[in-house]
């Protein structure tokens, strides 16, 4: 019998993983969240469309920046998927079963892989429905440009993916799904804006913000939301009424541009997933 590479080995384990994956509901049952956020950036789209005359050019940034929004709040779908599918391998016990057909760092990184694409593919579906609905909505009127669309579907596609695998992260070093989705959600959702508003809390009555406060983009909710609300901010135009939209935006001071926000956040993930390689590898499971 001939012995599996390396390589070989990583195939089969990520052949594994995306069949375990498909072959149960939690995919597509986190799917219908994420198609009601589409049509929810449709519906907000004619919103836009009856109250914002098409000649002033604002319709079309607000829409990006709806778009840029769903796209933020699919990445907390996102991480919820990865945490539930790390940490369901433990409630089921069929974690064991893994670390027999492959070494722990092989199947984190499957999952992580997994994670990764499936939130990934979330935010395509936001990407691609979202304007087309929004397009049926207002019949091909007021809607951006193909490049500020595409630009914006490619970084929620990463940024869907990367909260994918930091998801996966979470579900390892919590190896509980209530646990895991409650502090991925809650940090999301609350957790960050009070450590952002506490960072904040410095700034100068001039305007000028604190040193502290620089640090609020270096947060993993603020990184990615900096990225994903810079596109809309760039259409609109530079001027320091639109730095201050983005500021406010994505909750930060001073921030820097937006793929230093997406590096920011592959950062993140990727310290997350080797602190969750050394728990996970360490964790007895008997």
């Amino acid at each position: 019998m001939r012995r599996l590479g390396s390589a070989d080995r990583w195939a089969a384990m990520l052949r594994a993983e995306a069949r375990r994956t498909v072959s149960v509901r939690l995919w597509w049952l986190l799917l219908v969240p994420v198609l009601l956020l589409a049509l929810a950036m449709s519906l907000f789209g004619g919103l836009i469309g009856f109250l914002v005359p098409a000649a002033t050019g604002a319709s079309s940034i607000l829409l990006l920046t709806g778009l840029a929004s769903v796209l933020s709040m699919t990445s907390i779908v996102g991480a919820v998927f990865g945490a539930l599918l790390a940490a369901g391998e433990y409630r089921y016990r069929t974690v064991t079963l893994a670390f027999l057909t492959g070494s722990r760092t092989q199947v984190l990184g499957a999952k992580v892989m997994v994670g990764a694409a499936v939130a990934g593919f979330y935010g395509l579906v936001v990407a691609v429905l979202g304007p087309l609905l929004g397009g049926a909505v207002l019949g091909g009127q007021q809607l951006p440009g193909i490049g500020p669309l595409a630009a914006l579907g490619v970084l929620g596609i990463v940024t869907c993916a990367l909260w994918g695998a930091l998801g996966v992260a979470i579900g390892t070093l919590v190896p509980n799904q209530a646990g895991a989705v409650a502090l991925a959600v809650g940090y999301l959702l609350a957790g960050e804006n009070l450590v952002a508003g506490a960072l904040r809390s410095g700034d100068s009555a001039l305007g000028d913000p604190s040193v502290f406060a620089r640090f609020t983009s270096f947060l993993p909710g603020n990184a990615g939301d900096l990225a994903l609300y810079e596109v809309p901010v760039r259409v609109a135009g530079p001027g320091a009424d639109n730095r201050t939209v983005l500021e406010f935006l994505a909750g930060v001071s001073a921030p820097p541009p937006g793929w230093v926000g997406l590096l920011v956040l592959l950062a993140w993930a990727t310290a997350a997933v080797a602190l969750a390689a050394v728990v996970g590898g360490r964790r007895d499971i008997t």
